[in-house]
């Protein structure tokens, strides 16, 4: 499981290889797992951006009873997750119909450090 404080380092090293870049964008995964993944992207004009996207993973056995219990159980978590972030000030959106939620956030509008703490997906 990711924490909060890895998050944060995550994206200090991301700003530093920005730097180091010679590209117009740099995207970094700060995280990533079946369900969410969590980038950083950077570009030449602006402090950067975080973006996560939450997305449907696939099932092994949707057939089983307690399996699909397990799955509606974890695409709730991820759904509360998405307006978690969303609450903290983030944007929502909606990349595809199958099941791509995103959410970003410009860092330059931002000045807190709890952000790092509410990216934490869930597990």
């Amino acid at each position: 499981m990711t924490t909060h404080i890895e998050l944060k380092s995550r994206w200090q090293e991301a700003l530093e290889l920005r730097h180091e870049s010679n590209e117009e964008e740099y995207t970094s995964v700060l995280s990533e797992n079946d369900w969410v993944r969590i980038l950083a992207i950077m570009d030449s004009e602006s402090g950067g951006r975080i973006e996560v996207e939450v997305s449907l993973p696939s099932q092994e056995n949707p057939e089983s009873g307690e399996d699909v219990k397990d799955f509606i159980q974890n695409l709730i978590k991820h759904l509360e997750y998405l307006l978690r972030l969303e609450e903290m000030g983030m944007t929502l959106g909606v990349m595809s119909r199958d099941g791509l939620w995103t959410a970003f956030l410009e860092m330059d509008d931002f000045s807190k450090n709890d952000i790092f703490s509410v990216l934490v997906p869930p597990t």
